[in-house]
């Protein structure tokens, strides 16, 4: 079964000690970040970094199962970063026969590899890094203090370098004026305190704490006139819920999908902020024996990058 193919979106910076953006293609003088992050990314190939989880008991591993690929003349670097959790024995069971087919020690660490790619113009303030996400598991809290560990050892000491995700509003506007309305979720943070009154009395029910959504979706498009409504919403909203008219009780938000040219992403009317940097690209990748093909995923976040810098402001 092919897996959901998530594209996060960062912007990457180089800070001086004056709180200073540098030119990433030369900082400090004459450096090129992009040589610094490939050198970084051999580093780790042969030393595997170690940082401890946030429960202190836990060690989560940074490594690369092959060396990037990085070309010089285009700007950018791609590779697959391999990242683990290990300090903790457990049994690793075939599920259909509930026998035993790997017995995991402490010093043992269950692997992923994520996917990605690097493009570092030139005398740009601003870098754009493309990391994988799958389902929950992601890379960016681990690869952001290695990699300020790693400039520190290299005698970098007055910078600090700072990932952060980029969801531009411009974003939002491409994709919902151009692309297509795939789902609708209202969200109420209230169940039916009883299901039975539910079904049978649905206008008059207690109520108790939980989450009660209400979905509709298509597979080609929702109306047109929904996508007008929810850019309405998205536009005035500035209460603690949702007032949606014609419905008698208030819900805590809105959640909807676009999708532009394959490429999905959830927003929020209410809690805006919850919009996450990640693009489902999975319709634009060509999978061979269910594994995505680097090729795809290459043009997926040239794709994505051309998008960000299209609508940056062109002084930085």
């Amino acid at each position: 079964m092919e897996e959901r193919i998530l594209l996060s979106t960062y912007v990457i910076k180089i800070i001086d000690g004056n709180k200073n953006n540098q030119y990433l293609s030369n900082f400090n003088g004459s450096d090129d970040f992009l040589k610094l992050f490939d050198k970084f990314s051999n580093y780790i190939f042969e030393n595997i970094n170690q940082l401890k989880d946030k429960s202190g008991r836990n060690t989560i591993h940074l490594t690369l199962e092959e060396k990037p690929i990085l070309n010089d003349e285009k700007r950018y670097l791609y590779g697959f970063f391999s990242s683990g959790i290990g300090g903790e024995k457990y049994r690793v069971k075939d599920i259909t026969t509930n026998t035993t087919v790997l017995n995991v020690n402490k010093n043992h660490a269950a692997f992923r590899d994520v996917f990605f790619y690097l493009y570092i113009p030139k005398n740009k303030s601003i870098g754009y890094l493309i990391l994988q996400r799958k389902n929950s598991f992601g890379i960016k809290t681990k690869l952001s203090p290695a990699l300020n560990a790693y400039i520190s050892k290299e005698g970098f000491l007055d910078y600090y370098i700072s990932i952060n995700n980029i969801v531009h509003h411009s974003v939002y506007r491409k994709m919902m004026d151009f692309g297509k309305l795939k789902k609708v979720e209202l969200v109420k943070r209230k169940i039916p305190n009883n299901l039975e009154d539910y079904v049978n009395n649905n206008e008059n029910y207690q109520e108790t704490k939980g989450t009660f959504r209400t979905s509709f979706s298509s597979r080609s498009s929702l109306p047109e006139h929904w996508k007008e409504y929810i850019d309405k919403l998205l536009k005035k909203e500035k209460n603690e819920t949702v007032e949606i008219e014609g419905l008698d009780e208030n819900f805590s938000d809105l959640e909807f999908q676009l999708d532009l040219n394959g490429k999905q992403k959830t927003f929020y009317v209410k809690n805006q902020q919850r919009t996450q940097p990640d693009i489902d690209v999975t319709a634009n990748i060509i999978f061979v024996d269910d594994s995505p093909t680097v090729e795809s995923l290459i043009q997926q976040s040239q794709e994505l990058i051309n998008d960000l810098i299209e609508i940056r402001p062109k002084n930085v």
